[in-house]
C-alpha cells in the first residue's frame, strides 16, 4: 500500500500548481522561475518589484528544471519569464532591456550616454565577473559549502514527497567541486586574493555609498540591481561571508535592503521618491572612478583573454587577474557579452567618447579594452534575447547543438 502524501507537502504541490495559472485579475501578470539561491532571479525580481511589473514567483523545483523548463529553453537555467500571452524570455539583461521599453517609467538607465556606458560596463562586471567572486565564497568554505547545498535542496525538492533537503542537499554540495576549474579558483594559492578582492570591492562601495544612495547617484539603475543579485543572494545570505559583508560593508548591507523593498507597500518600506543621476559635467566621484579601476583589474583582463581564447578556439586560457595567474575554462556566452559591451562602446561618439576615453584610460581599462579586432562569436548568430526563438529551444541551445563540430569550448 503506496504511503500516504502529509498534508503539508501536498499543500505546496497545490501552491505549485496555482503559481503556474493565472487567476481572474492576473491576466496582464508575468510568471517567473526562480529560486531563493539565484542572484540573476532577484536581479529580474528587484527590478520589476520597482517597475511595478506584476508578476507571480514559481518556484524551480526538481521537476521544473529538469521538465518544462529544460523543454521551454533547451537547459536547466533560471530565471525563465512567462509572458502572459505564454511566450518564454530567459537572461537576465535581455530581459530588463526589454522590460525597459515596454514599461518606460521610471527609467533605469541614464539619458546621458556617458553615464549609461558606465551603467553597462558595472553591469556586465556584475553578470560575468562577480560568479567567480561569489562562487569562491559560496562553495570556498567548510560552512557556506555544507549550509548552501542545503539551501539549494530546500527548493529543489519544495513539494517532493520522495526526497528531502537532508537527503539532497550533499549531493548538490559535491556536485559543485567540479567548476572551480571553470573560473580560475582550483589553486588553493588563489583563495588569498580572491579574499582581498572582496575587501577592496566592499571598501571601494562603502565610500562610495557614504555619499550616493545608488551607483549612479540617487535613483537605481540597471547597475544596481545587477550587483544586487550577487552581493545580497550569495555573500550576504550564505552564513560565512555574511560576517564579512555586515563588518566590512554596513553602508553596502543598507543599499541592498533598500533595493530588496523597492515596491514594497507593507508598512509604507518601499522608497518611491527618488533624486536624480550623478551629474557628470560637474565632475566624476572619485568613488565611482575606484570602482570602474578594481572592474578594470578584474572582469576586463579575464574577459578579453576569453576572447582571444575563444576565437583561437582554445577550451582554456590563463591570464592575470587583480595581480594573480589563473587558469580558466572558455565561455562562449562571455565572449558574445563582452562582444555587445565593446559595441556598446563603438556607439559613442563625440564628446562622449572624448570623455569616455579619458575616464577609461585613467582606470586603466583602455586600450587594452579594445585592443585588436572585436571577436565575434557565430555561435550566437540568430539569437534571439530574451525570447526563446520558437517556443521549443532555446537560440544558444540549437547552436551549440549544430554548431558545435565548428566551435571549440562547447
Amino acid at each position: 500500500m503506496a504511503k500516504a502524501i502529509p498534508a503539508n507537502i501536498l499543500q505546496e504541490q497545490k501552491t505549485l500548481k496555482d503559481s503556474r495559472e493565472l487567476k481572474p485579475g492576473q491576466e496582464n501578470f508575468y510568471r517567473i522561475w526562480q529560486s531563493y539561491a539565484s542572484p540573476y532571479s532577484y536581479k529580474v525580481m528587484t527590478y520589476m518589484n520597482y517597475k511595478g511589473i506584476p508578476y507571480k514567483r514559481m518556484e524551480a523545483e526538481m521537476n521544473a528544471m529538469a521538465g518544462e523548463i529544460r523543454e521551454l529553453v533547451g537547459q536547466s537555467i533560471i530565471p525563465v519569464i512567462l509572458t502572459p500571452d505564454e511566450k518564454v524570455m530567459q537572461d537576465s539583461t535581455p530581459i530588463l532591456q526589454h522590460f525597459e521599453e515596454k514599461f518606460p517609467e521610471k527609467p533605469t538607465v541614464p539619458q546621458d550616454n556617458r553615464l549609461a556606458f558606465i551603467m553597462w560596463v558595472l553591469e556586465e562586471f556584475s553578470d560575468e565577473y562577480m560568479p567567480r567572486i561569489h562562487m569562491h565564497t559560496r562553495w570556498g568554505n567548510d560552512q557556506n559549502y555544507r549550509t548552501m547545498g542545503h539551501r539549494l535542496a530546500r527548493g529543489f525538492t519544495y513539494g517532493n514527497a520522495s526526497m528531502t533537503a537532508q537527503s539532497m542537499g550533499p549531493v548538490i554540495s559535491k556536485r559543485q567541486e567540479g567548476f572551480n576549474k571553470h573560473l580560475g579558483l582550483s589553486e588553493e594559492s588563489i583563495k588569498p586574493n580572491m579574499d582581498q578582492q572582496i575587501l577592496d570591492l566592499l571598501a571601494i562601495l562603502e565610500e562610495h555609498f557614504t555619499h550616493h544612495q545608488f551607483l549612479l547617484g540617487f535613483k537605481p539603475s540597471m547597475a544596481d540591481f545587477a550587483l544586487f543579485g550577487p552581493l545580497r543572494i550569495h555573500l550576504f545570505n550564505d552564513p560565512q561571508s555574511n560576517e564579512i559583508m555586515e563588518i566590512h560593508g554596513p553602508r553596502t548591507c543598507r543599499w541592498m535592503d533598500t533595493i530588496s523593498e523597492l515596491g514594497d507597500s507593507r508598512g509604507c518600506a518601499g522608497q518611491t521618491e527618488f533624486g536624480e543621476w550623478i551629474n557628470l559635467d560637474e565632475g566624476m566621484p572619485e568613488s565611482l572612478s575606484n570602482l570602474l579601476r578594481f572592474v578594470g583589474k578584474t572582469y576586463f583582463p579575464f574577459a578579453k583573454a576569453c576572447a582571444i581564447a575563444g576565437k583561437d578556439r582554445n577550451k582554456s586560457f590563463t591570464t592575470t587577474v587583480y595581480g594573480a595567474q589563473a587558469t580558466f575554462s572558455v565561455h562562449q556566452y562571455r565572449v558574445w557579452s563582452f562582444e555587445q559591451l565593446q559595441l556598446k562602446y563603438l556607439e559613442l561618439a563625440g564628446k562622449d567618447k572624448h570623455f569616455i576615453d579619458e575616464l577609461l584610460n585613467g582606470c586603466e581599462i583602455l586600450p587594452k579594452f579594445m585592443e585588436g579586432e572585436i571577436v565575434h562569436n557565430a555561435l550566437f548568430d540568430g539569437f534571439t534575447p530574451p525570447f526563446v526563438i520558437d517556443g521549443i529551444a532555446d537560440a544558444r541551445a540549437k547552436h551549440l547543438k549544430s554548431k558545435g563540430a565548428k566551435v571549440t569550448g562547447v
